[in-house]
């Protein structure tokens, strides 16, 4: 149910305290998350609900106050449902209770003003003094930007940390307090936007996070771009938390395939969709169905998500733009997760044979520590000409350390050892995504031509030819996303299988793939001897 609006007659009442603009202090018809009666309101409602229909609900969509009651700030994506006359992407924490929250919170971290101010470079006498660093026009993070201080790096950085946080804390007390009329009804929490604009509030390591640890299951919306997924999927399976998707609206049948396979690929667990969209792909479903088992793939190769960087840019272009698009562009010849330093703090890494990193000149220095101590151990770095990469404080030693300079004029792939890990410099720009798409397939399908003690991943496609392939533990899947028949030969290499406990029955395969179609190479389990 989604309770994103509400009653006429409520938005009249004293009750209703509305979230408020901080750039041009206008309100909405949506109740603000820090309304000091906003539990007294969700348990008015779910107390109601409960006695209506009692325990016949199977499950339960959390409904925050936000578009769509998904996790996220108003961003006018209802305005064609409800509209309205000041809704807008913004900074929607100006009311009183939002800064109160602020202040509180800063006083629970800092404990001292003196604290706060070193930090941030500012002079509060109180705690009553502090304030938001200046959101209009994102001023406060441009001048961060230019001036490269700490101080006012860190000022915008705890700002956009908190503004994520306030869904941290709300999401999980709203579960409980649902759970006092369903105790034992799954409960799922949307996670919207497709998008880290910091105005949109979505933390996208953060939120599966906090759902894996109050048992909560996460939804986003299908269709959207693959690196959009990962960038969610990722995390949910890393934190053990089950990932929903769902349809953007209209599907057409050739849409509804490429979803089935981007939700494979992503080791979805439930694929909920509309019964419109459901009717004019029957033949389709029932076909792929049995690819939809959710399980996790197989992917040893991450690129890396700069989110302290991208926080600092206000998430512009929705994702980093330079990763995204190496991650857009080379799926065609290969697959891969999305990991950010948050995801490296906790242990992802691990995970992993290669991580490339082409973007994030700015970065949090457990970060850059957690790789430089994964490479010494035997990893892969696959790194471009993006210049130093410093901590949030200036540092750059450590990337220094780990990350030879390669000179200007120079041509040539540049491989150093590390500890016993590796660093592949490839001498392009992060934006020359056609030269680094090849170096990454090297990495990925051919490390062994590299160094000869390094293992590979199983060669299960390395051509740009608009079919997408995915590894599974027990299945290998292509997906054919262009509009003409395409006649694929594929040679697995015996080498790559040999240490795996799952098979192919052979290693030559000649599929013929229809328009927008999937086919599959089923693995068997290997006899031990």
């Amino acid at each position: 149910c989604w309770v994103h609006f509400p009653p006429k007659w409520f938005l009249s009442s004293n009750e209703f305290v509305p979230y408020r603009c901080t750039e041009h202090g206008e309100t909405l018809m949506q109740l603000s998350p820090w309304a000091p009666n906003i539990w007294d309101i969700y348990r008015r409602f779910y107390r109601a609900q409960h006695k209506a229909m009692g325990d016949k609900i199977d499950w339960i969509r959390i409904a925050t106050p936000s578009d769509y009651g998904e996790i996220g700030y108003p961003a006018a994506m209802t305005s064609w449902l409800v509209p309205q006359k000041h809704a807008h992407p913004g900074y929607w924490c100006g009311d009183a209770y939002a800064r109160a929250d602020f202040r509180a919170e800063m006083q629970k971290r800092f404990k001292r003003i003196e604290f706060l101010n070193k930090r941030w470079g500012t002079q509060f006498q109180s705690w009553e003094d502090v304030t938001y660093p200046e959101l209009v026009d994102e001023k406060a993070a441009r001048v961060a930007r230019e001036s490269g201080k700490s101080t006012d790096r860190r000022r915008w950085l705890d700002f956009v940390e908190w503004y994520y946080g306030a869904w941290l804390r709300f999401a999980p007390k709203l579960a409980a307090l649902i759970r006092e009329f369903y105790p034992k009804q799954p409960l799922v929490v949307s996670v919207g936007y497709a998008s880290e604009l910091t105005k949109f509030g979505n933390d996208y390591s953060a939120i599966p996070k906090m759902a894996r640890e109050h048992n909560l299951a996460l939804q986003t919306p299908g269709n959207v771009p693959y690196y959009a997924l990962k960038r969610v999927s990722t995390a949910c399976h890393f934190y053990g938390c089950p990932y929903y998707t769902e349809p953007p609206g209209d599907v057409p049948p050739d849409a509804e395939v490429a979803r089935v396979f981007a939700d494979v690929s992503n080791g979805v667990q439930v694929y909920f969709e509309y019964p419109q969209n459901l009717e004019r792909a029957i033949p389709q479903l029932r076909k792929y169905k049995d690819h939809m088992t959710g399980a996790k793939p197989v992917v040893d190769v991450a690129i890396f998500n700069p989110t302290i960087d991208h926080r600092l840019h206000c998430g512009e272009g929705n994702f980093p733009v330079n990763a995204y698009m190496l991650g857009e562009r080379g799926r065609d010849m290969f697959d891969y997760d999305v990991i950010d330093e948050f995801l490296i703090r906790d242990g992802a890494l691990s995970n992993y044979r290669v991580l490339v990193y082409v973007q994030g000149n700015v970065t949090e220095e457990f970060a850059l520590r957690k790789i430089a101590d994964w490479v010494r151990r035997d990893g892969v770095l696959v790194t471009c000409d993006l210049g130093d990469v410093e901590t949030v404080e200036g540092d750059a030693s450590i990337w220094k350390s780990l990350v030879k300079s390669v000179p200007a004029e120079s041509k040539e792939l540049s491989v150093s050892s590390f500890g016993r890990g590796l660093v592949v410099v490839v001498p392009v720009k992060p934006d020359e995504y056609d030269k680094l798409i090849p170096e990454v397939v090297r990495a990925t399908y051919y490390l062994s031509e590299i160094d000869g003690s390094r293992s590979n991943a199983p060669l299960i496609d390395a051509e740009a030819d608009d079919v997408l392939a995915a590894l599974l533990p027990d299945r290998i899947l292509y997906y054919n996303r262009s509009d003409r028949e395409v006649i694929k030969h594929i040679r697995l290499r015996p080498k790559d299988w040999s240490n795996r406990a799952i098979q192919p029955e052979s290693w030559e395969y000649q599929l013929c793939l229809a328009p927008h179609s999937i086919e599959a190479i089923l693995l068997k389990s290997v006899a031990k001897h």
